[in-house]
């Protein structure tokens, strides 16, 4: 069972199996609140830390090995970060 994404009860019986709220209105209310309030902005390429000494320093851009198109950046300890795209695994390379 599944439950309302604005009000977290659970859905009706009579609900959809992909359903995602419980009546129409729930649906509109939830549609006009700012993305942001509902899902953080999630930062693929950042630092642990808040200032530039603490942040990850990458080296060199490498493609991912299984998904092809997509690239992870190398970081000066030999750990790769997280999967992204080209232009921005190039982005992140530049701020170093």
């Amino acid at each position: 069972m599944t439950n309302c994404l604005q009000c977290g009860q659970p859905l009706p019986p009579s609900a959809r199996r992909h359903a995602r709220f419980c009546s129409p209105a729930h649906r509109s209310a939830h549609h006009r609140v700012p993305t942001a309030v509902k899902m953080p902005r999630v930062r693929f390429l950042r630092g642990q830390g808040s200032d530039k000494t603490e942040q990850d320093t990458y080296i060199a851009i490498v493609p991912d090995k299984r998904f092809p198109g997509m690239f992870r950046l190398k970081r000066t300890d030999g750990t790769l970060s997280d999967m992204v795209n080209l232009t921005r695994a190039k982005d992140a390379l530049r701020r170093n």
